[in-house]
């Protein structure tokens, strides 16, 4: 009887009740899932590696053979430089020529890295690296191409200057390979991010400024003259937008047939 009596008060001991469940936070004030980088970009490796490539090997060519491949004509009579550009003969400006060097290749390395930044490293970013990178190739590959074509003496190299006479690179002149670096970079950066973020004047801006201070750099150092970086500018604009978009994804290109007035039809399309 005495052991029923404890085995009955042991099944008579209640059992702690269960923690209560905390209430589901209401969805407003629920964190918030990190939304992803939007991809605006389509790259096909099979293609754009092959020109990162050939632009990269345009890049060391020059480093290696200039003096080889350069016709050095030198010394020069500057009368027969064009009334725009006679000028610029003179300037020698090695403070200009430090400045300018220190701003393409500065710049050039910090816009990936604010990409990076905003972005996370992700897909998005690596797209975006390769259209930029991408951009940087063709564009070296073009002004080498025109630079060796060319041939044209530097400022310098028309003021008698031994070090720019007697080298290969004293005669690369036309058309500006910094200023047309420059400016395909932040062109480049520009129009991703009107794509992503739907800015339109200030990334242009502060681009077309940066770039434009390297092209007044390099007249004022000597090694270009007016028409050389205005070239420059124009072609590394055009490089800095077309490959970008030609990148562009499916759904950020569209055009389409419209009706113009009663009986006309018509394109339009957003880029």
């Amino acid at each position: 009887m005495l052991l029923v009596a404890v085995a009955g008060q042991e099944d008579a001991t209640p059992t702690p009740p269960a923690p209560a469940q905390q209430p589901p936070l209401p969805a407003a004030l629920a964190p918030a899932p990190k939304p992803q980088a939007r991809e605006v970009y389509d790259v096909h490796l099979a293609i754009d590696i092959p020109l990162i490539v050939v632009g990269g090997a345009a890049g060391l060519g020059r480093i290696l053979f200039e003096d080889k491949l350069v016709r050095k004509r030198c010394p020069c009579d500057p009368a027969g430089i064009n009334g725009l550009d006679r000028w610029a003969v003179g300037y020698h400006s090695e403070a200009a020529s430090i400045t300018a060097d220190a701003t393409v290749y500065s710049v050039l390395s910090v816009l990936p890295l604010v990409d990076l930044f905003a972005l996370g490293f992700g897909r998005a970013w690596g797209e975006d690296l390769v259209v930029y990178v991408e951009a940087l190739a063709v564009d070296t590959a073009l002004q080498n191409a025109t630079n060796f074509a060319v041939a044209r003496p530097r400022p310098r190299t028309y003021a008698g200057d031994p070090a720019f006479v007697k080298s290969g690179e004293g005669y690369l002149s036309f058309y500006a390979g910094h200023v047309s670096t420059a400016f395909a970079g932040v062109m480049a950066a520009a129009y991703t991010i009107r794509k992503r973020y739907g800015e339109k004047v200030w990334p242009w801006i502060v681009g077309a400024l940066i770039a434009s201070s390297v092209a007044v750099e390099r007249v004022a150092s000597g090694h270009h003259f007016p028409t050389d970086v205005a070239v420059a500018a124009v072609i590394g604009t055009g490089i800095g937008i077309a490959v970008p978009w030609l990148h562009l994804r499916r759904w950020d290109t569209h055009v389409q047939i419209t009706p113009v007035g009663a009986h006309g039809l018509g394109l339009t399309g957003t880029f």
